[in-house]
């Protein structure tokens, strides 16, 4: 993908969490907006805290994670 798309995606407000995916198969999830996005690399956290660093042109796509919803009761529920 191109830099100017990746940094469209990470300056969404409000931020929605994605997952790179890779050309070697490999994905990163990006679950905050604390991302540096150069020309020539991009620079991240990975989910157990370390960095990772990722050329622009190995991501081949890019998918929003789904939001995760949780109702303790429904509105028919109630009396």
């Amino acid at each position: 993908m191109n830099v100017q798309e990746i940094r469209k995606i990470v300056r969404q407000r409000p931020f929605k969490p994605f997952w790179f995916h890779l050309d070697n198969g490999q994905k990163y999830a990006v679950k905050h907006s604390e991302i540096v996005v150069g020309n020539e690399l991009i620079v991240t956290l990975d989910e157990d805290g370390k960095t990772v660093m990722i050329a622009p042109e190995a991501v081949t796509s890019i998918e929003f994670m789904e939001a995760e919803f949780s109702f303790a009761e429904s509105a028919t529920d109630k009396p």
